[in-house]
């Protein structure tokens, strides 16, 4: 989200609009955009579960929206304004299959529908956040838009082959590698995958780029935080994405730029633009079915036809333009 955000400043600044945003902290290690006016709420003595109540109360005494031609909300603020849902709390709640809720969870939850209830529009990042946010929150679907999240298209392509990818990393020319891209190992499916690749041929390795791990498995490989995407997508066979939540997972569409099928859950919102040319729906989340799945792909070809425009729609111009024609802001 950080990482849109400073996308759409990027755009609105570029256009030459005068750009504001409302904000509780900001790290040292971000470089500020040359004409942005900050607002800075301070929250430093309100306890972390609550401070989305807090901002948001504290929101509404800063702000006159009538100042402003357009105000986008990167969620959970209950205002008159065009709200980007990139989740649902419920709907992870749900997907995790917790029966019992806490109170923080019962605030998110709140803040959640309030935002919902008041928003102008609400942009759901795939179609699976907008039937969350219309069967758990009682929204009305004439409100919602689905608008996927924007693909760097500058950053993720084509670029080296993957011999001269793997030669860059240190990888064997002559396994197969499958990529994890994970922080939230739980949520993400890791533990599924360690228990798939201990029964996988020797020569078929995971890369995990994220938080790292030790594994005692020759062909587990923690990465940690990897800067260069691009060429470990070069280097790849195969993305695996077997999340138990996942909204969207820009992570499949920047494989697609750079031509990488994968294999999904059907709990992550881009199943819906995976299809028979650039991967695989793993219908369940079970070690059998997972492995299954990567043992099929033993001689299968993806052509990744149509990908082109698949991409043309998920670029930032594209993005945009769809959100502010919604807006009825075309200007």
């Amino acid at each position: 989200m950080e990482t849109r955000l400073f996308n759409y400043i990027e755009y609105f600044l570029n256009r030459g609009d005068e750009v504001h945003l409302f904000t509780s902290k900001i790290s040292p290690d971000i470089k500020i955009p040359d004409g942005l006016i900050i607002h800075l709420i301070n929250l430093k003595i309100i306890p972390k579960p609550v401070r989305n109540f807090f901002f948001n109360k504290r929101l509404k005494k800063r702000l006159r929206r009538k100042e402003y031609d357009f105000i986008l909300s990167l969620e959970r603020t209950s205002r008159q304004f065009h709200v980007i849902a990139p989740s649902t709390h419920k709907g992870y709640l749900v997907a995790k299959r917790s029966k019992l809720y806490d109170l923080v969870d019962m605030l998110q939850i709140y803040l959640d529908k309030q935002a919902f209830m008041k928003a102008k529009i609400v942009y759901a990042c795939s179609e699976m956040i907008k039937n969350e946010i219309h069967d758990f929150y009682k929204i009305n679907s004439n409100n919602i838009k689905v608008l996927y999240p924007p693909v760097n298209l500058a950053k993720f392509k084509l670029g080296l082959d993957k011999n001269m990818a793997r030669k860059q990393l240190n990888l064997h020319p002559g396994n197969k590698y499958f990529v994890l891209v994970s922080t939230s190992h739980k949520r993400k499916g890791l533990d599924l995958l360690l228990d798939v690749f201990a029964y996988l041929p020797s020569n078929y390795h995971l890369l995990i780029a994220g938080t790292k791990i030790d594994s005692s498995l020759d062909n587990i490989h923690s990465l940690g935080f990897v800067k260069d995407m691009n060429t470990l997508y070069a280097a790849a066979d195969y993305l695996l994405h077997p999340a138990v939540y996942e909204p969207f997972g820009q992570i499949i569409t920047e494989a697609f730029a750079c031509r990488v099928p994968v294999l999904v859950s059907e709990r992550v919102g881009a199943k819906e633009l995976v299809n028979d040319t650039n991967g695989i729906l793993v219908p369940k989340l079970s070690k059998q079915a997972w492995q299954a799945a990567i043992l099929s792909l033993e001689g299968k070809n993806f052509s990744f036809e149509g990908i082109e425009d698949v991409l043309e729609e998920l670029s930032l111009e594209s993005h945009m333009r769809k959100m502010l024609n919604w807006a009825i802001l075309k200007n």
